[in-house]
């Protein structure tokens, strides 16, 4: 994935969004009922100057990942700055495709990114992580080395469920797993996770301590961060101005912004 802006030239810092989604969703006081389409997603883009996003429809979480999956494929299509995401769940209940063909599928379908929901809030996919349940979808991601976005449907002081999360990257270790909103002052269990998960990484907007993009860059490198924003649900330029701000070098920044997650998606393939 490449998508390139109209203005990314020179040696402003181009960013590729790994957090958005499009749909009409329900629930949520600043978007609820607000409909928003690929040409919505790609006019706040060229508002900010951001290259492209990756992106998944609403309905994959709050109605039906297969809904959902087919939706977003509709509305990126011919839309190069724009890729699809996947939501995916284990296929024990015969609502998504069989695990071990998810990744052909996905490929095929120019998709190379999953995402999952495995919360037990009301809008999301309410499945157990435990390697019984999900195993399945796990190995088969890994083996195509899939990037898997974990999202747990935090609130402000939501915790993560650290050991879940810690035995999906130990028995999966060659999956790239993007913790999604994991929340700044949880840094303080995310660091001794990251230390013994190198295939964790961590999406830049939810992590919202002070200085904690540099605090990051110190202890583990630029290499695990992905810069993502969670809009339209948070605002695009704000996660911008986290990295323009973080005091990170315009090499590192360049990673954060767009590299790091370039290389993951373009790791996904069929072995």
């Amino acid at each position: 994935m490449q998508p390139t802006a109209p203005d990314d030239s020179g040696d402003r810092v181009r960013y590729v969004d790994c957090d958005t989604w499009i749909g009409r969703g329900v629930g949520n006081r600043n978007v609820g009922g607000v409909a928003l389409s690929a040409a919505d997603l790609l006019s706040e883009l060229d508002r900010l100057g951001v290259a492209g996003a990756l992106t998944y429809h609403v309905l994959a979480k709050e109605y039906a990942p297969a809904v959902g999956n087919a939706a977003v494929l509709d509305e990126v299509s011919g839309q190069p700055r724009l890729s699809a995401i996947w939501a995916v769940m284990p296929d024990h209940t015969e609502e998504v495709p069989p695990s071990d063909r998810l990744p052909e599928l996905m490929l095929s379908a120019g998709v190379r990114m999953a995402r999952m929901f495995p919360a037990w809030s009301p809008q999301a996919h309410r499945f157990s992580l435990e390697e019984w349940c999900v195993g399945d979808l796990l190995r088969a991601l890994e083996a195509a080395r899939m990037p898997l976005e974990c999202d747990f449907t935090l609130f402000r002081r939501g915790e993560p469920p650290w050991p879940d999360i810690y035995r999906i990257c130990h028995l999966h270790p060659k999956l790239p797993v993007i913790l999604m909103d994991i929340q700044g002052r949880n840094n303080r269990t995310l660091y001794a996770l990251l230390k013994q998960c190198p295939n964790a990484h961590v999406q830049t907007s939810g992590l919202n301590v002070h200085h904690g993009l540099a605090d990051f860059r110190r202890h583990f490198g630029p290499e695990r961060l992905i810069f993502g924003s969670g809009y339209p649900v948070k605002t695009l330029g704000g996660a911008v101005l986290q990295v323009e701000r973080s005091g990170l070098s315009d090499d590192d920044r360049r990673l954060v912004a767009a590299g790091n997650l370039e290389r993951l998606v373009g790791q996904a393939a069929l072995r």
